[in-house]
């Protein structure tokens, strides 16, 4: 699977993105909007937010270096920031008029819809993906759950 960035802009968190971050509204976010293909298919699309007072001045504020080798868990590494949880939240709906265009399905395929967070080994959420969205009708969700004996 390939991505591509498709746009990036600054933005001021919004109440959702606040409690997603558990900052404070208005704290100034970087949002980077993705698309997924996997053979020239269209089967994911993102918005990749992080604190721009983690990323400003750095290289990971410069879309030149997008793709980023090693994802998230790179980037912020690069930055002294150690991840050491990650989030996930599902949801599934039928498609807007933008994820249905984007993903190349019709109105009646469901999607998948999810947040990742990653989270910090000081507790502090440094990365929301919200929302990621996969076409339903090929979508596989895999989880490995390891148990203590």
């Amino acid at each position: 699977m390939t991505q591509r960035l498709s746009s990036e802009t600054s933005v001021h968190a919004d109440a959702e993105l606040a409690a997603l971050f558990d900052c404070e509204v208005g704290e100034r976010l970087l949002a980077r909007h993705f698309v997924f293909y996997d053979n020239d298919q269209p089967t994911q699309m993102s918005t990749s937010y992080v604190r721009w007072s983690d990323v400003a001045g750095t290289p990971v504020a410069d879309s030149v270096n997008e793709p980023w080798p090693g994802g998230t868990r790179a980037q912020l590494g690069s930055l002294g920031i150690r991840v050491i949880q990650v989030t996930e939240s599902f949801t599934a709906a039928m498609p807007n008029e933008l994820e249905a265009a984007t993903l190349g399905i019709g109105s009646g395929v469901p999607v998948l819809r999810y947040t990742r967070r990653h989270i910090a080994d000081t507790g502090r959420v440094v990365e929301v993906a919200h929302p990621i969205v996969r076409r339903g009708d090929t979508t596989i969700v895999d989880f490995r759950i390891d148990l203590d004996d």
